[in-house]
This record gives C-alpha cells, structure tokens and sequence, in this order.
C-alpha cells in the first residue's frame, strides 16, 4: 500500500465543501469523467489540498476537506476538479486538523 505524506497544515486554514449534485446533471457526461475527477483528487491529496472526501449518492451528494490559505484559494482548488461543474457547493471555514486526526491520515 502506498502511504500518502500529509503536509504540514501549519498557517493554512481548512474548509468543508459540500456539494450536492445539480438536478440537469447528465449522468452520460458525468461518469464520462469519474476517472478524470479520481486522478485529479489524488494530485490534489498529494499537494496536501485536499484531505477527507465522503459522497452520499443517496443524497447526491459530496464532502471535501480543502486545505487553502483563504475561501478565494479553497474555490480555486474546487475548480481544477473535473465534477465541479455539476456540484452546487458551500464552503465552510473549519479549524485545521487535530493531532489525533493528522495522526490517523498517516496510517498506512
């Protein structure tokens, strides 16, 4: 198993998206791009800009923890993702990561 390395989260702030699934989704184009959206979140966990992901496709619907210095960078983040285009998303400052938390993430 590859052990992904968590960034210092030092002098960031972290945010929770969530998002639910526009009502005119095409779900034709939307699973089109499903491999496009699993490779870029693994770039963006890699760069330690984004942490947790949960989806409820009962409630057509997404979490995702943005690691940015500000809601402008936390949206930016949001944007290079190939599903954006079909969320309606909220952004929610949150307080970083506890030891117990950063702790977890690094378990193989």
């Amino acid at each position: 198993m590859v052990q992904i390395p968590v960034p210092s989260t030092a002098g960031t702030q972290t945010f929770m998206v969530f998002a639910t699934l526009r009502g005119d989704t095409d779900p034709e184009e939307f699973n089109a791009l499903r491999e496009d959206e699993q490779r870029q979140l693994a770039v963006l966990r890699t760069q330690g800009r984004v942490g947790a992901h949960y989806i409820s496709p009962a409630r057509r619907a997404t979490f995702i923890e943005v690691i940015a210095a500000d809601e402008k960078e936390a949206t930016a983040t949001l944007e290079t993702l190939p599903f954006a285009r079909f969320f309606e998303a909220d952004i929610y400052p949150t307080t970083p990561a506890d030891a117990a938390e950063l702790a977890h993430r690094r378990r193989p």
